[in-house]
């Protein structure tokens, strides 16, 4: 993995909500994994493939391993 996008996901592990907001518009106080989902849902900002695309990516060893990462 390049130095870049680790550092990417370093800052997404740090701040979640934070590098969401820079490319969605998420409410202030909606913490909660599943309702910034469904808000994004509702807002039309993400369709549900995608949501669906991306929940399959977690059986996949790969990013498993990769979110284990301390």
């Amino acid at each position: 993995m390049n130095n870049n996008m680790m550092q990417m996901y370093q800052q997404f592990r740090q701040n979640p909500l934070g590098m969401l907001s820079q490319k969605y518009s998420i409410p202030q106080g909606l913490n909660d994994p599943f309702d910034i989902i469904q808000h994004l849902l509702n807002t039309s900002q993400v369709s549900q493939g995608q949501v669906n695309k991306y929940m399959n990516m977690r059986n996949n060893p790969m990013i498993q391993q990769l979110m284990n990462m301390k």
